[in-house]
């Protein structure tokens, strides 16, 4: 029989047979149930050309198991943890509420990895550039910031409470001023906000202070500690990074964070349209600037509506009027 062992390197194929275990040990294997932690010793030895699997990183080999040991048997996990291509996951709610079962799916492990190696290699870059990172306390008194501050009663000091920090600021400052001039922290951030899609209640930030420096030298940390972590996670960025200036990001993009993965500058057409009819009055919100999309020449009724819908309600576009119009010639 077959059993596949998992642990966090990956998944490896356990064979237990008559040729090299003895029948104490094919028992035991047949009485193991999903989940189980087992110990296993036995030898590695090629499978049969028939029964490779290339899809599996260990598909080459097997274990030929001539120990076993049942650790901790296991009763039938609540959702499942292994899954074939196809199937689908539990519904979210069970996945929090089965977290610990969850957490042993490779992809999770994986990510979890990742951020390890991540954080690993920021250390890393930061170090070689001369900074310190030192640790900062977590329960201090409250700063005017953007967002409201989690408090935490003080059990010694009743009607007093501690401020989860929003950021390390004001220690970041203070180690400024006292001469530690360049500091790094994976710090934690605590804002008692609503959810936004980059937001949330708890989150880890790469938080860096140094002193004597001009823009060019923040962007040149920043450039240097990016690069690393894409690096790391097997991506080559080039350097320098394209700048833009605010003012040209608002003009062009309609944001100050623009995607530029995207081909969608906002672009000038105010001369190429032909002005309305004296008889015809429009009251616009405020002056607006069309944005030229590639390829949606020849669309369908149906998408030329949904595009519509699209102008009246877009970030760089929004306004209570809008119009659309496709250039179908050139002259």
């Amino acid at each position: 029989m077959f059993l596949d062992l998992r642990d966090r390197d990956g998944l490896v194929q356990v064979a237990v047979g008559p040729g090299w275990a003895s029948p104490e040990i094919v028992a035991r294997a047949q009485a193991v149930g999903a989940e189980a932690v087992l110990l296993v010793e036995g030898e590695v030895v090629a499978r049969p050309p028939a029964m490779r699997n290339t899809e599996l990183a260990t598909g080459e080999i097997e274990v030929h198991a001539t120990t076993l040991r049942v650790a901790g048997p296991a009763e039938t996990p609540a959702i499942p943890v292994a899954r074939g291509k196809t199937e689908e996951l539990p519904a979210e709610e069970l996945r929090l509420k089965h977290r610990h079962l969850d957490l042993r799916r490779p992809e999770l492990q994986a990510n979890l990895i990742l951020r390890h190696r991540l954080l690993q290699r920021a250390r890393r870059a930061l170090s070689e550039l001369d900074f310190l990172e030192i640790e900062t306390p977590i329960l201090t008194k409250p700063t005017p910031e953007g967002a409201r501050d989690y408090l935490v009663p003080s059990r010694v000091h009743p009607g007093e409470c501690y401020a989860l920090p929003q950021s390390p600021q004001i220690y970041k400052q203070l180690l400024m001023v006292s001469g530690f001039d360049r500091y790094f922290q994976i710090a934690r951030c605590f804002r008692d906000e609503d959810l936004r899609f980059d937001r949330q209640p708890e989150f880890s930030q790469i938080d860096i202070e140094a002193s004597f420096v001009g823009q060019d030298d923040v962007t040149g940390v920043v450039e240097t500690v990016l690069v690393a972590l894409w690096d790391e996670a097997g991506q080559k960025i080039a350097r320098p990074f394209p700048r833009l200036t605010w003012r040209e990001a608002m003009e062009r993009y309609g944001t100050d964070k623009p995607d530029l993965r995207y081909d969608f500058p906002i672009s000038e057409r105010c001369g190429v349209v032909a002005p309305y009819p004296a008889r015809t009055s429009i009251s616009w919100p405020k002056p607006r600037r069309p944005t030229a999309r590639p390829g949606w020449r020849g669309s369908s009724a149906k998408e030329s509506r949904s595009r519509a819908r699209w102008a009246s309600t877009s970030r760089p576009m929004r306004s209570a009027a809008s119009a659309w119009a496709t250039v179908t010639s050139r002259s």
